[in-house]
């Protein structure tokens, strides 16, 4: 029997980490940034603090215009070798301006938020266990790369005779501690997961799930 067009597209494992790779290329990964640019040192990003955190960025875009304009002056002057010079140097700091606009957006967010905790809620009772760990994992990494999110509900319920013993329950606490991910029961069928932004977790090392069970 021929295999169903919508099974030859369903993924059989999980390839973690470009998964990481596609977070990474839209942007949410707060620990990368450029070398030149300064740390955090607000709290609070109010008024013309915003200015302080576009500085680097500022600088940028000006050196960026005048290595323009530069360039194209000794282009009219017929030194078209130190007008390619120039305009190399225009488009490093065309690159540098871009970087540390996003640098600066991050830590404007970062500082806007740091004490909001966000919560979001996951029901995968019912799910058999590997997809439910797969689920359960690729939240993990919303939470790593998403900053305002802290806080996970997993509602995994509570077996059969309802004693809080199920086999998801069971893999999910496991993943947990072998992540060293804080976590607290709040009832019998349901955890409370707290990340701490780090994105070093151990499954991105595998391929697929057959460390589940």
């Amino acid at each position: 029997m021929p295999t169903p067009k919508s099974a030859e597209h369903e993924p059989t494992t999980m390839n973690w980490k470009n998964v990481v790779k596609k977070m990474t290329s839209l942007g949410q990964r707060f620990g990368s940034c450029p070398n030149d640019i300064p740390p955090l040192q607000h709290t609070h990003a109010e008024g013309a603090e915003y200015q302080l955190f576009r500085e680097t960025a500022k600088q940028h875009w000006e050196s960026m215009r005048s290595h323009y304009q530069k360039a194209a002056t000794a282009f009219s002057n017929g030194q078209k070798g130190h007008a390619a010079y120039l305009a190399d140097q225009g488009r490093l700091h065309n690159r540098k301006a871009q970087e540390a606009d996003a640098k600066a957006s991050q830590n404007i967010f970062a500082a806007r938020n740091k004490n909001i905790e966000n919560m979001i809620t996951i029901d995968l009772h019912g799910q058999h266990v590997k997809p439910a760990m797969r689920l359960l994992k690729l939240h993990l990494l919303f939470g790593a790369f998403v900053r305002s999110v802290r806080l996970f509900r997993v509602i995994t319920g509570c077996g059969a005779h309802g004693v809080g013993k199920s086999k998801l329950k069971n893999s999910v606490v496991e993943l947990l501690k072998k992540e060293r991910i804080e976590w607290t029961e709040e009832n019998r069928g349901t955890l409370l997961i707290k990340l701490d932004g780090r994105m070093n977790f151990s499954f991105l090392d595998t391929d697929d799930d057959d460390d589940d069970n």
